[in-house]
């Protein structure tokens, strides 16, 4: 036997050995080393000339070799060919040859040249304006240190994603210009149209474009896609090369066109976070800062034109929903424009009808990103795209979107999360948002593509669906014999599915006010009574009763009204300080029950009339209403009205120092709540709470303050439980001030800041000036702390605004006068 064919087939023989020995298939090699599995498979049969040195580097490579191994595997490769090999030729076209390969014997041409060492250069030119991106440039750039240096751990494909419009492609670009030093080898970029109209660019037909931009004739670039996508891996194995693949459709389209290298990055800009990529990091591209939209509109404009209308430029990155694409063509029409204002565009904008007409200059169009998105959807993720147009909150469920879809919630949640995937609907967990300009894209849609009566009827649909879910809810907090069928659990779940859907439920209230639906109205707004009781500070309660009154008025309905006006008149002294106004509704109540007969009602317009007698200082009223309340309660056998009339009584006593008559009422009313006696068990905590609080204030005005303290204490966290936030600020204000007639001054101001963080979240004015003149008169006892006495002072003041009422009055006066003194 020949020495030649000795040498091929000890060289063989070590490749087949090696290769078993690291559990390697033929086929894996092959894709490891860029090479052919036939080539593999004829080299380990013995057959193939000697391999070209570099096939035979990235075998070396790819079976990981190093010291004498390798040296040995190299050295057995390197045949002197003899005159007489006939040995066939390996399909292994497709491996770059080394300068130094040897000639066949028998002269034939070689299957390629080798490709001139091109150092590609295809990045399209940077927008010279990108704002509000240096945080996540300057995570590209670390990201890029580490593939450039060759760090084991460095991940190799960015992934930057977002719905259109956002910048990916303007933030890939610039990136990509920033980060070319860095890759001697080169940068690539492929448009994979991802979002074309006409379909995505094939895998097969990027990596032909590819080869040829690393030198590759187009004679030999290979015909299968496999093929092809070996030889751009060899290609790319020793290079630091950065590619861009902008705009892609999916995963499948994105994996042949990753570059094999440890130097190489590829960044990736789609709508989708592409989350079948292993490995790769994916970057969302959020909405611009407000300041980074006047940054940009700036850039393209001018500064000067821009500082001199700053609201109106501020107004326009607002009306342009922060979407880069959309700032960038209102710069656009306001630089071709010099002879209009920046607030004439602010004009034009917010004519909802015309903005995304408005927002198109040239071929670059706001509407026309999203259209490409809409056509691509599958019928029913289209209809619910439009539908959800409809609802009028800024977020939603899938259950909603299935009532105006008319379809089930199982469809609705899988059409939500395909317009996720296609970037035209923000996802929030198990809530969905559409932006702004999205909205009204859809809208269009939704008038362009149905009938009125269809749209109306999804409309009466969606609305009649939130009616009913809004009273099922509300009812939750009633007592258990008046709940029913419910879709709740329990009143904790109702409690969260109200509050969630607040933006939602109200304006279905509103909607079906104006348009006569008065039984509707009634049913809601009664059932939302107990529910508003612990949640007192949360919804525009006197809005929501006042359409109940007019509902009920309208419908003819004396009783409902009556009842409605009650909680009308709780409404507005409770919530909202207004206590003339709450006396106006409960005198219409009183009038009203009585004339009609309903001594339920009376009783509860005399309680309620108490309430605003004590906080006004009538406490001689107040005892007579409630004292007579309580009779009413008693004679029609109403236990929790009657526990609530001697609560108020409790209060009416205290107000004029009777003091242990009070805590006595107060501890039995705290028994009867105890007890629970029907009440939901929010609402039973709730009222608990409450009596713990009037017992509290018993026990301060009878100087036992350290009892206050922990009555308030454990109110406090009854509230805290049940999320009743305003009442849990007034019980740490209570507690406050008990801390401070105890001296304990860091204590007591601690808390007071405390409970005035949570009055300014719930904008509740009076109690804030309350609680900041408080705070004055800790600071003014203690030494060199004048200033901040005054300036508190001064706050409490400003607070207390337009509010007229006698305890107001008294608190200005006080303050001006120690602002006098001061």
């Amino acid at each position: 036997m020949p020495k030649s064919q000795v040498r091929r087939d000890q060289f063989g023989g070590l490749l087949k050995t090696l290769r078993l020995e690291r559990r390697l298939t033929q086929e894996e090699l092959a894709e490891a080393a860029g090479s052919s599995v036939r080539g593999i498979r004829e080299m380990e049969r013995g057959r193939v000339r000697s391999p070209q040195r570099r096939t035979v580097v990235l075998l070396a490579d790819a079976l990981r070799l190093a010291g004498a191994d390798r040296d040995r595997f190299v050295a057995l490769a390197r045949v002197e060919r003899q005159p007489h090999a006939r040995t066939p030729v390996p399909d292994d076209r497709f491996t770059v040859p080394d300068d130094r390969a040897e000639v066949p014997h028998d002269r034939s041409p070689v299957p390629h040249e080798r490709p001139a060492v091109v150092v590609p250069g295809e990045l399209p030119a940077a927008v010279p304006d990108l704002a509000g991106r240096a945080e996540i440039l300057e995570r590209l750039a670390a990201l890029a240190a580490d593939v450039t240096a060759e760090r084991p751990d460095a991940a190799s494909v960015v992934v930057l994603h977002g719905p259109p419009g956002i910048g990916k492609t303007s933030l890939a670009v610039a990136a990509g210009h920033r980060l070319s030093p860095a890759f001697a080898g080169g940068q690539l970029f492929v448009d994979l149209q991802g979002a074309s109209p006409d379909g995505p660019v094939d895998s097969a037909e990027a990596l032909a474009g590819l080869l040829r931009s690393l030198g590759v004739p187009d004679s030999r670039v290979p015909v299968s896609p496999a093929e092809r996508g070996g030889l751009f891996r060899t290609l790319t194995r020793d290079r630091q090369l950065l590619v861009v693949l902008d705009n892609a459709a999916s995963e499948a389209q994105v994996r042949p066109l990753l570059p094999a290298g440890r130097g190489c990055l590829a960044l990736v800009t789609c709508r989708r976070p592409l989350t079948g990529l292993a490995g790769a990091v994916r970057l969302p591209l959020d909405l611009l800062a407000p300041a980074a939209g006047r940054l940009l509109l700036a850039a393209i404009v001018g500064a000067d034109r821009i500082a001199a209308e700053p609201a109106a430029a501020d107004q326009v990155v607002k009306l342009c929903g922060r979407l880069p694409l959309a700032v960038r063509i209102a710069g656009n029409r306001l630089a071709s424009r010099p002879q209009w204002s920046v607030g004439w565009l602010v004009d034009l904008l917010h004519d909802q009808r015309r903005r995304l007409t408005v927002l198109t200059a040239g071929d670059l169009g706001v509407r026309s990103a999203f259209e490409v998105s809409y056509r691509q959807l599958d019928p029913m993720a289209a209809r619910v795209f439009r539908r959800a147009s409809l609802i009028p909150g800024t977020d939603f469920e899938p259950a909603l979107v299935a009532a105006v879809a008319g379809t089930d919630e199982e469809t609705a949640a899988a059409a939500l999360e395909e317009l996720v995937e296609a970037g035209v609907l923000l996802s929030m967990g198990d809530r969905y948002q559409f932006h702004d300009l999205v909205r009204l894209y859809a809208q269009e849609r939704l008038d362009a593509e149905e009938p009125q009566a269809g749209r109306t009827a999804a409309h009466d649909q969606m609305v009649g669906w939130l009616l009913r879910r809004t009273r099922q809810a509300g009812l939750m907090f009633e007592p258990v014999a008046c709940r029913g069928d419910s879709p709740f659990d329990d009143d904790r779940e109702a409690a969260s599915w109200l509050d969630r859907e607040s933006g939602n439920w109200l304006a279905a209230l509103r909607d079906a006010a104006r348009r006569g639906r008065h039984a509707d109205v009634v049913a809601v707004t009664r059932a939302l009574h107990w529910y508003s009781d612990a949640n007192s500070h949360r919804h525009s309660w006197d809005e929501i009763f006042s359409l109940g009154v007019a509902a009920a008025r309208a419908a003819g309905s004396p009783r409902d009204e009556a009842v409605l006006l009650n909680f009308l008149g709780w409404a507005r002294y409770f919530c909202r300080d207004r206590n003339t106004d709450g006396l106006d509704a409960l005198s219409r109540a009183l009038e009203l029950a009585r004339r009609i007969g309903d001594r339920r009602e009376e009783a509860w317009a005399l309680t309620y009339t108490a309430a605003i007698f004590i906080r006004t200082g009538r406490g001689g009223w107040a005892v007579d209403h409630c004292r007579r309340a309580v009779g009413l309660f008693r004679e029609i056998g109403y236990a929790l009205g009657e526990h609530s009339a001697a609560s108020a009584l409790g209060g009416a006593l205290a107000a004029l120092g009777r003091f242990a008559e009070a805590a006595e009422l107060h501890r039995d009313v705290l028994g009867f709540y105890v007890r629970g006696n029907g009440l939901s068990p929010t609402g039973a905590a709730v009222a608990r709470a409450g009596a713990m609080m009037s017992l509290g204030a018993d026990l301060a005005g009878m100087g036992r303050w350290r009892s206050a303290a922990d009555e308030y204490a454990r109110a406090r966290q009854v509230f805290n439980r049940c999320g009743a936030t305003f009442s849990e600020a007034i019980a740490i204000h209570r507690y406050g001030l008990a801390l401070q007639a105890l001296g304990e001054v860091d204590a007591a101001a601690e808390a007071l800041r405390a409970a005035l963080a949570l009055y300014a979240a719930l904008c509740c004015p009076w109690w804030e000036a309350q609680t900041l003149s408080a705070l004055a008169a800790l600071a003014g006892s203690a030494p060199g702390r004048a200033a901040d006495a005054r300036l508190l002072r001064q706050r409490a003041l400003d607070r207390c605004g337009e509010l007229d009422a006698p305890e107001v009055r008294t608190l200005r006066a006080t303050l001006r006068r120690e602002l006098a003194e001061s």
